[in-house]
Order: structure tokens, then C-alpha cells, then sequence
């Protein structure tokens, strides 16, 4: 494998993986308040590409355009949480998952009746042109997706650890007895947990429709990918996400330039399944363990 070579498919990693980090970490809020597994958050990132597609379209400017399909995908995200998930909240954790989930089928066909069945796509953020870096082509959306990924990590860390609302979220996840006892609603938390992970899909959602393009139907394959990342690194805590995330885009780039053909994803989602069944606690959360 020559140079080149070597440096497109970590370019693509890269790219992949931030994608992948930032799917988790819709997972890791909502599951960390709630402890409910959102099968929708594949949804709200379709929402949002479809949502921000549509606007633009209608002539309204990118980054208004994706703004609006932002608060109507976290209303999405609250109507999800009161009307589905807080009527069931003495239900068992599984009955939770598989609301999540046929929620996710219903998104998904109330999409397909609005936008049908076709691929919609967005020019890069700016029209910002691929570059050519030693015969790899970096992609004009790329540096976007890593740099506000990054800063939506950096947003996230910042918030739980410097603002009110993200240390009560904190508080909840930690010890929600306790969070109860010092006066903080634990439903109002997990409420705005699902705004704020439908939200961030809904980012994920507009900041990847210029490279792969968007339809109706990518929610569930990018649910199965964002949760088998967030397990793999350790859904409990932030780093692991996003080292899980990072670890999947990297194998997959690497399988996608190794072996010929459409199986990549499946062998990349074979070596991470068997990652999860060795770690069960998450890459870092065993190495943290010893």
C-alpha cells in the first residue's frame, strides 16, 4: 500500500469517525439521564438532512435553513420524550427501547409520504472545494465535518462541566436520588435530554447530507452504527464515544480500502461486534478497569 493510498483511507477515517463520535453522543445523553436506549436518534439526524434540504431548496439561506431544521427536529426530539417515553416511564427499560424504535418506523414512514423515496443532497458548506494533498482528495465537506465535530465536542464538555442546566443533567445521570433530593426535576432533565440529543442530530443530520446525501431511509443503518460505537467505547462516558466512534471510522475506511466490493461495512460491523463481546463494558471503560 503506497503513501497515497494510506493517507486517503486515514483522511476517510477520520471523516467517517467524527461522523460516527458524533451520532454517539446523541446516544450517550439521552441513555446517561434516562438510561433508555434511543433508537430514534437515526431519525432526528434524517430530519434533519431532509429538514435542511427542503429549506434551502425553498431559497432560504444554509445556516438559517439549518437552524430551523434544528428547533423542529428537537420539538421532534420533546414531543418523542412527553408523549411516548413519559407516559412509560415505570415500563421496563426494554419496553422503552422498543417504543424508541417503533417510533423510529413511524419518523421514517411519515418521511417517506412527505419527501418519497429519492437521494437528496446540499452543495459543501460555502461551495468549499476538495483539495489534493499528496494524490488524496480531501473532500470540501470534510474539514467541516471534523472541525464542527470538534466543536460540538468541545460545546459538550464545556456545558456539563461549567453550566447549571449541564451539571443538573450530570446530577441525574450520577445519582438521580440525590438530584431529586436538591430539588431538580429528573423528568424535566431527561425532557431536555431528548431535545438536546435531537438537536445535535439533527447538526449531524445537515453536516453530512454533502457527502453521502440523504433520504428517508438512513436513520436505522446510522442508529445500528451510532449504538454499536457508543458500546464499543463505553456508553457511559463521553471520551468512550467518541473513541468508539473514531475506532468504527477507522476500520471501516480501512476495510472499504482493503476489500473489493460492498462488504466492508459488514466485515467493519463483524470486527466491532466481536470487540463488544470480548470488552462488554466498552474499550475504555475495561482499560480503565485494568
Amino acid at each position: 500500500m503506497d503513501f497515497s493510498v494510506a493517507l486517503q483511507i486515514f483522511i476517510s477515517g477520520l471523516n467517517l469517525g467524527c461522523i460516527y463520535a458524533a451520532l454517539g453522543l446523541g446516544f450517550f445523553i439521552v441513555y446517561n439521564v434516562t438510561r433508555v436506549l434511543n433508537l430514534a436518534q437515526g431519525e432526528f439526524v434524517m430530519l434533519g438532512g431532509m429538514l435542511t434540504v427542503s429549506f434551502y431548496t425553498m431559497g432560504i439561506p444554509l445556516f438559517p435553513s439549518i437552524l430551523l431544521a434544528v428547533v423542529i427536529t428537537a420539538l421532534a426530539g420533546a414531543g418523542l420524550y412527553r408523549f411516548i417515553i413519559y407516559p412509560a416511564r415505570k415500563s421496563s427499560g426494554m419496553t422503552k427501547v422498543f417504543l424508541t424504535l417503533g417510533c423510529a418506523f413511524i419518523i421514517e414512514g411519515i418521511a417517506l409520504r412527505v419527501w418519497g423515496w429519492e437521494f437528496r443532497s446540499l452543495p459543501a458548506f460555502f461551495n468549499t472545494p476538495s483539495i489534493q494533498l499528496w494524490e488524496a482528495t480531501i473532500f470540501g465537506q470534510t474539514p467541516w465535518v471534523i472541525g464542527i465535530t470538534l466543536l460540538m465536542v468541545i460545546g459538550l464538555f464545556f456545558f456539563f462541566g461549567h453550566t447549571i442546566q449541564g451539571k443538573a443533567l450530570r446530577a441525574c445521570a450520577d445519582e438521580p436520588l440525590g438530584a431529586r433530593m436538591m430539588g431538580i426535576s429528573i423528568e424535566r432533565m431527561a425532557l431536555f435530554s431528548f431535545v438536546l440529543a435531537a438537536g445535535l442530530g439533527a447538526i449531524v443530520g445537515a453536516l453530512i447530507t454533502p457527502l453521502t446525501m440523504t433520504s428517508y431511509s438512513i436513520g436505522l443503518p446510522l442508529t445500528a452504527k451510532g449504538v454499536l460505537a457508543a458500546f464499543v467505547g463505553g456508553i457511559t462516558r463521553a471520551e468512550g464515544v467518541i473513541l468508539g466512534g473514531l475506532v468504527y471510522g477507522m476500520i471501516e475506511a480501512i476495510t472499504a480500502g482493503v476489500i473489493p466490493g460492498g462488504y466492508h461495512s459488514v466485515i467493519a460491523l463483524a470486527i466491532l461486534v466481536s470487540v463488544l463481546l470480548c470488552r462488554r463494558r466498552g474499550i475504555l471503560l475495561t482499560a480503565g478497569k485494568g
